[in-house]
């Protein structure tokens, strides 16, 4: 996979794990990676048994990265690598996701444009507003850092 595709990837994961989140906010919610990847397992031979399928892996790789960047909270994974438990925003997350496109006020949060994109299952949408608010969020950290 070349890294392009990997930060597309990236961008549609942490867009629907934001959507879930900012449409459950307060309440934490469990994400499992079966409603984000069509082959949450895959048999390994080695084990004999079922594990986390290489698209598990890395939507939980991306569910990791949004927890430890500050914009969401978790608990611990499950260690099989298919379940995010007691999912909510963080205080960051929930500022960036309330923020209205400057260039005209009427507009939804990025939140809401978020949540309606990956309600309708548009990903250009979802990474488009996944750019964006990564972007805030990195100027939100500097500007608190000065």
């Amino acid at each position: 996979m070349t890294q392009a595709n990997n930060i597309e990837k990236f961008d549609e994961f942490s867009g629907q794990v934001l959507a879930s989140f900012y449409n459950s906010f307060p309440v934490p919610i469990n994400l499992q990676a079966r409603d984000f990847v069509e082959q949450p397992t895959q048999y390994d031979e080695s084990s004999q048994c079922d594990r986390a399928s290489p698209d598990a892996v890395f939507f939980i790789a991306t569910v990791e990265w949004l927890r430890r960047a500050g914009y969401i909270h978790a608990d611990e994974q499950d260690g099989n690598d298919r379940i995010v438990k007691n999912g909510v925003l963080t205080a960051k997350g929930l500022e960036v996701l309330k923020i209205k496109p400057t260039s005209l006020t009427d507009e939804p949060s990025l939140g809401d444009q978020l949540a309606d994109a990956a309600k309708k299952g548009s990903s250009d949408a979802v990474r488009k507003a996944v750019t964006e608010i990564m972007s805030l969020g990195a100027r939100l950290m500097l500007q608190t850092l000065n």
